[in-house]
């Protein structure tokens, strides 16, 4: 949460519609960062994602929890006021399929905001990398895949581009730097090792080798001597108030839930 909340909060603060009593699904909700800020701005929210393990804390209750596969959601067509994705699009092989199915599960009139990191690193990112290499880090092949797919979606004319085609509308997509508020060179430096890539490589070196490269990550990231902020692609996109979906559609605006613990009316 040291980096995801604070990105969750500024992509959720761009959402151009009220978030209280919205009903709300959150893709890929990993931690619960997302979930935590629009628990916090009174939407009810489904958290889903595709590792049962990851639903496990946050602020959503359990009933409202689902392990789902993003690009073949179990969810009933047309059913939420807005849905967020956060840091999930370039995760998946098809992002293009990703989005189609954010913009099925969204209603009519409804908004889509969505996050992916630029391909724009920040440079105290590039900086830990390198030290790390240097240590005999080599990057996990899952990870080199998952950089191949990213640059697919890694500027804001790509990410723009894929959100119409899914026929998404009114789409806006900001690449920002955004200040998370983690200035100490130090606690980037830890931050940047704690990332899955890298955690287990930093688990397994001896502890004085580990804390010999957790100084020197520090003190190359203070070398860079830039702020870190990462540079932030962030999506806010509408689907038609006209659209008319088939199938298992809703009509109109989403049934509320009466309470958390109901059965949510998205479940097919």
């Amino acid at each position: 949460m040291l980096a995801y909340g604070p990105l969750a909060r500024h992509l959720v603060d761009h959402c151009p519609v009220p978030l209280t009593d919205a009903f709300v699904l959150d893709v890929g909700a990993g931690t619960g960062a997302a979930g935590e800020v629009l628990h916090e701005r009174g939407a009810v929210v489904v958290a889903a994602d595709l590792q049962h393990g990851m639903l496990s804390g946050g602020a959503v209750h359990e009933e409202m929890r689902v392990v789902a596969d993003l690009t073949a959601m179990p969810l009933r067509s047309a059913a939420f006021d807005i849905v967020v994705a956060a840091f999930v699009l370039n995760h998946l092989a098809d992002p293009g399929a990703g989005l189609g199915e954010l913009r099925r599960l969204v209603r009519p009139g409804g908004v889509v905001l969505a996050s992916s990191f630029s391909i724009d690193r920040a440079p105290a990112k590039h900086a830990v990398d390198v030290t790390a290499a240097a240590f005999g880090w080599q990057a996990p092949p899952w990870y080199r895949h998952l950089q191949a797919r990213a640059a697919g979606l890694g500027t804001a004319d790509q990410l723009a581009a894929a959100a119409r085609h899914a026929g998404l509308m009114d789409v806006t997509v900001t690449d920002t730097d955004v200040d998370i508020g983690l200035d100490d060179a130090a606690l980037v430096a830890r931050y940047r090792l704690g990332m899955p890539q890298l955690a287990g490589f930093v688990r397994a070196l001896p502890q004085a080798r580990r804390d010999a490269l957790v100084r020197a990550a520090g003190v190359a990231v203070a070398a860079t001597g830039e702020t870190f902020r990462p540079a932030v692609l962030e999506l806010v996109a509408c689907v038609s108030p006209d659209e008319r979906r088939s199938g298992d559609a809703a009509a109109g605006r989403a049934r509320r839930l009466p309470a958390p613990a109901a059965s949510p009316t998205a479940w097919r």
